[in-house]
């Protein structure tokens, strides 16, 4: 199991007047808002350096502070909240992965003082299990389907890809594999964090207590899609794939917040940064086998892996 490390990205960029600085913190889905409001408090605190601009957001189990500053002041404004956070418990809160855009005169110099201010790590040693939970609300029966994320296993650029696949766009494969099942069935896939882990997690719902049969349906029926895109589809979809990565280029502040969401998540650096380079290497055997392992905590579950 891949072991969450603090990172720090650049990237140079002189749009801007001001570096912007992202921080991003990993927690659990439950603790989000908890997590939310102590580093809000946090911040609060920092030595009344507030920023030219500043924004939380982040959801999934993610938390991102991301401010803009002059420089002269962003390492102050750093070590002020350094302090301020390191009085969080670490049972809820990780430390933080960083981003920096901007033109910056020391940068080196700046960033050995981020990587020394925020030396908490997380280790990880177990993947998560296969799971699924099931509930009946008003003749509806939700299922929910969770297991680990397999990014690290088959590539970051393979696995979003097969994501935007199954839910992006109008070609998305997920509605028209349970279009016809009836029983107002619908299934969705989201990635986020579990224990401050990426995992995958599949959400059916449909009328009645056929909640099982839905994903006996799509696992036979993913596969056999796939297999049918011709490479001019399979084209459209990095096409598809690259545009939605672009966006996060529209803005020095929207870059960093971006590009630390896709940190903290496990997405890793490149697909914001190099995004066409990494959606150009994937292959059709890449991105089987990246849905193959999307699918697999739905196969575990089912008992037919």
């Amino acid at each position: 199991m891949r072991t969450l490390t603090k990172r720090i990205l650049t990237i140079s960029d002189d749009r801007s007047s001001f570096p912007v600085l992202s921080l991003a913190w990993r927690t659990d889905p439950q603790h989000e808002q908890e997590t939310r409001r102590l580093l809000t408090q946090s911040f609060g605190q920092t030595d009344r350096l507030i920023p030219v601009w500043h924004q939380f957001s982040g959801d999934n189990g993610s938390v991102i502070l991301t401010v803009a500053a002059e420089q002269s002041q962003l390492e102050r404004w750093l070590r002020s909240m350094a302090h301020e956070s390191s009085c969080l418990d670490s049972k809820l809160v990780s430390g933080p992965t960083i981003a920096v855009v901007g033109t910056f005169i020391d940068a080196e110099n700046f960033l050995a003082t981020a990587s020394d201010l925020f030396p908490r790590n997380d280790s990880e040693t177990a993947a998560l299990p296969s799971r699924m939970q099931q509930n009946m609300v008003q003749g509806y029966q939700q299922t929910l389907i969770t297991g680990q994320d397999p990014s690290q296993q088959v590539g970051e650029a393979a696995c979003f890809l097969a994501l935007c696949l199954l839910s992006g766009g109008a070609s998305a494969l997920l509605p028209s594999s349970v279009a016809s099942i009836g029983n107002g069935a619908t299934v969705q896939i989201s990635r986020g964090l579990i224990q401050r882990r990426a995992a995958i997690t599949w959400q059916g719902i449909c009328r009645g207590s056929g909640g099982l049969q839905i994903f006996e349906r799509i696992v036979q029926t993913l596969p056999v899609q796939l297999n049918a895109m011709d490479d001019a589809e399979v084209q459209r979809l990095k096409h598809f794939g690259l545009a939605n990565l672009s966006r996060a280029w529209r803005s020095p502040i929207e870059l960093a917040q971006t590009a630390n969401l896709y940190q903290i998540m496990d997405w890793g650096q490149s697909l914001i940064t190099s995004p066409q380079s990494e959606l150009d290497r994937v292959t059709r055997e890449d991105l089987n086998h990246a849905m193959d392992q999307l699918l697999r905590p739905v196969l575990e579950v089912l008992g037919r892996s």
